[in-house]
């Protein structure tokens, strides 16, 4: 092996070792253990990877699935269904469950996309330290970490986006047609591990090209040509590979309007850029604490990279001015900032008023799904793409021990730490031992939704053997409009408000009548509940509607035989 091989290696055996660290709280035992930050999407995704290995093994397409929301279904490629992971990882899902893999997948992701970046800017002919450090920052950068801890795999497995922004540079500068095919191929193949990922990478590399037409005008002009062929060239292999799944989401059936999220709401905060938050080892509680006024969960408190790295990436702006590399890719890193901050300027939590350009764009086609916080992973990776630049040009100007130093010392203030965890809670016996009504529908109970998720990882344990009502997923409602849980219906409406206050609503006429019609068209053969928050009062709630007491079975109560014509 190569003296350059062999740091190649170590240098991806570290980013495997600081993945591992950040997410052992998961690991142990695999499988058992979850995200303790954001449940309800961990678990999400957790339902997401189970369901592809299954849709697979009963010959069905993984792109749509009436195991929640029945009878409806879900399209699931409008809930980030991740069935290229979910198709890679099927070993881990079937051994480790949907938990297990969550944590697998996330690890690779963290390491995958470091090491990609990594290997990108090692093919930019950037020594091995540089990229190294270039690729650690994509890798590891606090966004990066706050989508992980959030529960969000499709937002970290981002193996393929320094590869598809490669293949776009050597697009635009002249490289053959061979990098317009393999990067059709790339974006294609990303269209079924994150579409969000691959949109928001579709505009940085259109700010891309504008910064070098703007930079080049002459060469653009001279180029022109031979790049609009092979960008058309792309675009058809990517409809080849990506076309299908894409006009299954925009033509097929669940077909759905705008985002469930207020998605102006989910923006950075501009102090947000050098106030550390749970996320990062040496933070204080002081700065902690001033984290939580940024909007959004942990999850979207992104933009964070520290006084450090800002102050050197300006001295490098200077130092290197004339670099085309390490200008291009700061500016880059500016625009891409910007974006993230949203549609007006919030600082320390208040909004101040000022007008920012996402404001002009929220509006168009494929923006209205985006949240704007999401662009600080490319901040970070363009800012370590710019470091790695830099250092790789330094040694003319500034000792290499110094530059080294200076970068490393700007890096610290970025150390993760480790992901806080918690205890998968088990499934009752009832669906462990494959539940009842195999291939039928349940109505499980308390109503699967975003505060529910419980019942997901037990329709997984019973081997996804059966559909139910609910669900924690995106879906049209009536109006065609995108909501999280879809149409909403009496009964989930009854039994959530049942589970939060414990009170027991009395049956009416209407809502007797309501119930049976939600029953007439779930037909469920059977009724069941499991462990929950004022569990007696669900109790009570589902007796007074069914007309008769239930069973208790292997720690559930059991409703059994349920025909909607016997509904008193």
């Amino acid at each position: 092996m190569t003296p350059a091989r062999r740091a190649g290696a170590a240098v991806l055996a570290a980013y495997t070792g600081v993945a591992l660290y950040v997410t052992w709280a998961w690991w142990t035992p695999l499988g058992g253990r979850i995200s303790a930050v954001n449940t309800p999407d961990s678990v999400l995704f957790s339902w997401l990877l189970s369901s592809t290995p299954h849709a697979l093994g009963a010959g069905e397409l993984p792109l749509y699935s009436g195991l929640l929301n029945a009878p409806t279904g879900i399209n699931l490629m409008w809930n980030n269904g991740m069935v290229l992971p979910g198709v890679l990882f099927a070993p881990v899902t079937t051994v480790f469950g949907g938990p297990g893999a969550v944590t697998v997948i996330t690890t690779v992701g963290l390491a995958g996309s470091a090491a990609t970046a990594f290997g990108c800017l090692r093919a930019l002919d950037v020594r091995v330290l540089p990229a190294a450090l270039g690729g650690a920052l994509f890798g590891f950068s606090p966004a990066m970490l706050a989508q992980a801890v959030g529960g969000h795999p499709d937002l970290v497995f981002n193996l393929l986006v320094p590869v598809i922004l490669l293949l776009a540079l050597r697009v635009m500068t002249g490289e053959g047609n061979r990098a317009a095919v393999l990067l059709g191929v790339t974006a294609g193949a990303q269209v079924l591990i994150g579409e969000e990922v691959l949109f928001d990478t579709g505009v940085v590399v259109a700010l891309l090209l504008v910064v070098l037409v703007l930079g080049h005008p002459r060469r653009a002009r001279a180029r022109a040509r031979g790049v609009a062929g092979r960008a058309a060239t792309a675009l058809g292999v990517f409809v080849l590979v990506g076309g299908g799944p894409l006009a299954f989401q925009l033509f097929g059936p669940l077909r759905q309007s705008g985002s469930p999220f207020i998605t102006s709401y989910f923006s950075t905060d501009l102090r947000g850029h050098v106030v550390p938050t749970q996320l990062q080892a040496f933070a204080s509680a002081a700065s902690v604490a001033e984290s939580a006024q940024f909007p959004g969960g942990i999850e979207e408190r992104t933009a964070y990279l520290g006084w450090p790295l800002l102050v050197l990436a300006a001295v490098a702006l200077v130092v290197l001015r004339r670099n085309a590399r390490v200008r291009t890719a700061l500016l880059l890193a500016l625009l891409v900032a910007v974006l993230a901050l949203g549609d007006e300027l919030t600082v320390d939590g208040k909004g101040t008023g000022i007008p920012l350009p996402w404001a002009l764009i929220r509006e168009l086609p494929g923006f209205e799904h985006v949240l704007a916080d999401r662009f600080a992973l490319f901040t970070a990776g363009l800012l370590g793409a710019a470091l790695a630049f830099a250092l790789d040009a330094a040694p003319a100007r500034v000792p290499t021990g110094v530059a080294v130093g200076a970068a490393v010392l700007a890096l610290v203030p970025l150390v993760p730490a480790p992901f806080p965890g918690d205890d998968v809670s088990p499934a009752p016996a009832f669906f462990a031992r494959g539940a009842a009504c195999s291939g039928g529908t349940l109505l499980v109970l308390p109503f699967p939704g975003p505060q529910t998720t419980s019942t997901m990882l037990w329709q997984q344990a019973a081997g996804l053997s059966f559909a139910m009502p609910g669900g924690y997923f995106i879906g049209p409602a009536s109006n065609g409009r995108a909501y999280v849980g879809g149409q909403p219906s009496v009964t989930g409406r009854l039994f959530d408000a049942v589970r939060a206050d414990g009170v027991v609503r009395p049956v009416t006429p209407a809502l007797r009548t309501a119930f049976a019609a939600d029953m007439d068209r779930w037909r469920p053969c059977a009724v069941v509940l499991g462990p929950s928050r004022n569990l007696d009062s669900l109790r009570d709630q589902a007796t007074a509607l069914l007309g008769r007491e239930p069973d208790v079975v292997d720690g559930v109560y059991l409703w059994r035989d349920q025909d909607p014509s016997d509904t008193p």
